[in-house]
């Protein structure tokens, strides 16, 4: 009976292990699904920013919306210049020239000389004559505090371009001069004084059709 007792006592003790041990297994089992279950989430959540970040979906939306506009302002440039050509004027004259002014610079160092831009263009759909003697093509510059005209490329040098000249319709034609920052007045070339520092101001002018002016500085 003692030796039956001892070997129930005996079963009981490694039935209790072998449970003991089962358990420990599943717990730590558990454990590791979980542990990875975490880390698959993270990187499943981890795409959906890596897309949102990488602004995939608005880069591809501002580029057709660029491309789409570049688009149609390519297709309609041959429509708005045909239509440009049946609307335009048949005839040309010396205030139909549409004459634009600019320079170099905004502002000049001390002893840089400006360089002066002139624009012509013919937005008719005929050639236009001008008689250039007779409407002088000139570049003329004036202060800009009391807008008393300082110089003229003319006042002491031939016009760049005399006579009779054309100017092709639907063309731009292009001028161009150098200021030397001194002052000039038709006929008085000699002693001519440099321009003090300040803001002055740019026509260019064919006989009687001024361009906008144009401001800049001296220093």
């Amino acid at each position: 009976m003692a030796a039956l007792a001892v070997l129930l006592v005996v079963i009981a003790l490694i039935i209790w292990a072998v449970v003991a041990l089962g358990g420990g297994s599943s717990e730590k089992t558990e454990e590791d699904q979980s542990t990875n279950a975490a880390v698959t989430s993270a990187v499943e959540s981890s795409k959906p920013v890596d897309l949102t970040s990488s602004s995939a979906s608005p880069s591809a939306s501002d580029s057709a919306s660029e491309a789409s506009t570049v688009k149609e302002s390519t297709s309609a440039d041959p429509k708005a210049s045909t239509t440009a050509a049946a609307d335009a004027k048949k005839t040309c004259e010396l205030k139909d020239l549409v004459i634009t002014a600019n320079t170099n610079n905004t502002s000049f160092a001390s002893g840089e000389q400006p360089e002066l831009f002139m624009t012509v263009h013919n937005p008719t759909a005929v050639d236009c004559e001008i008689n250039l003697e007779e409407n002088v093509l000139r570049f003329e510059v004036y202060d800009l505090a009391t807008n008393a005209r300082i110089w003229s490329d003319v006042d002491c040098n031939p016009a760049i371009e005399d006579g009779t000249s054309v100017f092709p319709a639907g063309k731009d034609r292009y001028f161009q001069a150098t200021w030397s920052r001194t002052n000039s007045a038709p006929g008085q070339c000699n002693n001519r004084q440099a321009v003090p520092a300040g803001a002055y101001f740019l026509h260019t002018v064919i006989g009687s059709n001024p361009s906008v002016p144009v401001t800049f500085n001296l220093a």
